[in-house]
């Protein structure tokens, strides 16, 4: 089971590498106005995070602008643009300085946007691999006095469409030592969902797995239907709320005290809360929460706090914290399987 998780992670991974080949295949003839009177031919990536992702022909790696800092764009170049009401628009970009609003020209329609309230621009890529965004990241430390040797990896990928969002999240944490077991923590969740009518409401599905020694649990695989809104939505704050049911069955290791697979019905909740800083600091959290159904009392959660630091172009330092809470653990381990890790990785646009 623990190897299926691995497959998961290194298909992310790959994936990840195949995108970046991608990524400067397209001809940089966009253009960026600057307030102070730049003017900057280049690539348009994304905004997020009012930032401005460009790649000029004369640079190595992208650069982030300030979006309050940015007169108007030019670009000929089909993108999907959100505003803060999750209105999804898709087209051509041009900008006005005068009037302080950015045109998306689209096959049927064109749409006036206030630049102020675009959230999001990303490009609407001809394949599926073009439209995908996401990072990854690597942690290694070792321990000369008893041999201990921790690696982390972690990975986050994102498509987004006029219409439907995708989101991948993995991480594993494997550790050795001499005299004592290996142990390994492994954590792959994913959402889909398409907007409803133009609204800040999302309909799709969930899909989230666990493997930990520590607690002692080969696999559980948590799939679900679920409703998402989100509640906040702006160029420094995205907050969301995910409801739903979903069925879980968990296969207890082989080394339990008494191994067997569990089946239950449970609600699926879930708070995202993103906010972050031009250029500096980025903070995540992500707590997701099962009351069971079908097992009256017993409660789950997982909690995933992060916190990005990026030093040099799209490269970054990751602080990561993570809490596995089960009130009815597998018999004989601990209830909270808990732990902190530092990484370096590198984001993709």
């Amino acid at each position: 089971m623990v190897k299926s998780l691995g497959i998961l992670i290194v298909s992310g991974f790959s994936l990840l590498t195949a995108q970046s080949g991608l990524a400067s295949s397209r001809v940089k003839t966009d253009v960026v106005y600057m307030k102070n009177g730049d003017k900057i031919t280049c690539e348009i990536q994304s905004l997020s995070q009012a930032q401005l992702s460009v790649k000029p022909d004369y640079t190595n790696a992208s650069i982030q602008l300030d979006w309050s800092k940015v007169a108007h764009i030019e670009s000929s170049q089909q993108f999907v643009v959100t505003d803060p009401n999750g209105v999804i628009s898709t087209g051509t970009l041009s900008g006005d300085s005068e009037t302080k609003t950015l045109k998306v020209k689209g096959d049927n329609e064109t749409k006036i946007i206030d630049a102020v309230n675009v959230v999001e621009i990303d490009q609407l890529g001809t394949t599926f691999l073009k439209r995908l965004r996401g990072d990854a990241d690597l942690g290694l430390s070792f321990a000369r006095s008893n041999s201990q040797q921790n690696l982390t990896l972690q990975t986050d990928l994102g498509y987004q469409s006029a219409e439907y969002i995708f989101t991948l999240n993995t991480s594993s944490q494997f550790s050795s030592q001499q005299k004592t077991n290996d142990t390994n923590e492994t954590s792959v969740k994913s959402s889909g969902f398409k907007q409803l009518r133009e609204s800040n409401w999302y309909a799709g599905g969930i899909a989230n797995f666990l493997s930990s020694t520590e607690q002692q649990i080969a696999l559980r695989s948590t799939v679900g239907a679920a409703i998402a809104r989100r509640q906040i939505f702006t160029n420094k704050t995205h907050l969301n709320f995910i409801g739903g049911l979903a069925y879980t069955n968990q296969k207890d290791a082989s080394n339990a005290s008494s191994p067997s697979r569990n089946n239950s019905l449970d609600g699926a909740l879930s708070v995202q809360y993103n906010t972050f800083r031009f250029d500096s600091m980025t903070f995540n959290t992500s707590l997701w929460t099962y009351p069971s159904i079908t097992s009256a009392g017993r409660v789950r959660l997982t909690l995933n706090q992060d916190v990005y630091y990026k030093f040099l172009g799209d490269f970054y330092v990751r602080l990561s914290f993570y809490d596995n809470y089960d009130n009815r653990p597998v018999i004989g381990t601990p209830s909270n399987n808990l732990g902190a890790t530092t990484t370096l990785g590198w984001s993709f646009h």
